[in-house]
């Protein structure tokens, strides 16, 4: 029972902490929060454009179309060319080649709502040419070589009947995008850093008001024989709570930011013909994710923040 007395009445003091000095706990608070928001920003809008680069079509493929003036054998000996390339490169996955019937009917799946209008083609009137496709690993895996896939981007434009018009690719997007997901990583790191020690500081700064106001209270408590640890509890808590606090408004936050202002950034404003360009995952996807990372982040600082500006007044 004395260990629940305890217990509470570390609780209570630590609230008793934030009370008195409320300025400054507020001022914890908002720079923690700004902290947080501010990383959990980046990494979800990180997040959302590499799926959506991920899902992009042909992001990891070479789409060779073949001219409708080569006779059936020209085709053969293009595809046997490329087969041959195929196996002396390890990011290769495989190999396909299309006719120019089974392309309009993937090109009618994905547009279904064309599909009325594309009836009227049929094998001697349809548009869209045969093709090869070349598909690699995925960009993800730690094998990945980018080099091997502008060699073998080379080496297909030096394939008889195969001109350079006739090579589609995403290889470069993919590599800016690349770069511009790693700047911004890098980006969110940084400030994660900076405002962590602002936060920590600002936190360090209210426990030090509240241990200087209360230091005769504290000398007298050393005297009679309270511990280190006894005295030192409900600051730590204080620093605790100030950490939780900031994670759930940084929570809430983040919800109202990603779900009403980042998605009218990201979709409503880039659109074309009424249809989404970027489709951002739903918030449910990155809830626990966030819960964890704010908490952790909370609790760190009020930990290490109450812990450093408490030492010099329990030297007695």
């Amino acid at each position: 029972m004395r260990k629940i007395g305890t217990f509470f009445y570390h609780i209570g003091q630590g609230f008793i902490g934030i009370s008195r000095n409320i300025v400054m706990s507020s001022a914890s608070v908002l720079v923690l929060v700004s902290c947080m928001l501010i990383v959990g920003t980046f990494y979800l809008v990180i997040d959302n454009f590499s799926v959506n680069l991920k899902s992009t079509d042909n992001i990891n493929m070479i789409k060779i179309t073949i001219p409708d003036e080569l006779t059936d054998d020209q085709v053969t000996r293009v595809f046997s060319d490329v087969l041959e390339l195929k196996e002396k490169l390890d990011n290769v996955e495989k190999v396909e080649f299309f006719t120019k019937m089974q392309n309009l009917q993937i090109y009618r799946e994905k547009n279904p709502k064309l599909s009325d209008y594309l009836v009227i083609f049929n094998e001697d009137d349809n548009p869209l040419p045969a093709s090869i496709e070349i598909t690699f690993t995925s960009f993800t895996d730690p094998d990945f070589e980018m080099d091997e896939v502008y060699q073998l981007k080379n080496k297909l434009e030096e394939i008889e009947n195969i001109h350079n018009e006739d090579i589609h690719e995403n290889i470069a997007l993919y590599d800016k995008v690349t770069s511009v997901t790693d700047t911004l990583t890098m980006v969110a790191l940084y400030m994660l850093v900076i405002l962590l020690l602002v936060s920590l500081f600002v936190i360090m700064n209210t426990i030090k008001l509240g241990m200087h106001s209360r230091r005769h209270e504290i000398m007298f408590m050393r005297y009679v024989g309270a511990t280190k640890s006894f005295i030192r509890t409900p600051f730590i808590i204080e620093g605790i709570i100030i950490g939780l606090i900031s994670a759930a408004v940084a929570y809430g936050l983040q919800f109202y930011v990603y779900n009403y202002i980042i998605a009218d950034i990201l979709t409503e404003n880039s659109t074309i013909n009424s249809a989404s360009i970027i489709e951002l995952a739903p918030f449910e996807n990155y809830r626990t994710l966030l819960i964890y990372g704010f908490l952790g982040i909370g609790f760190f600082a009020g930990v290490v923040s109450s812990s450093l500006s408490i030492k010099k007044y329990l030297k007695v």
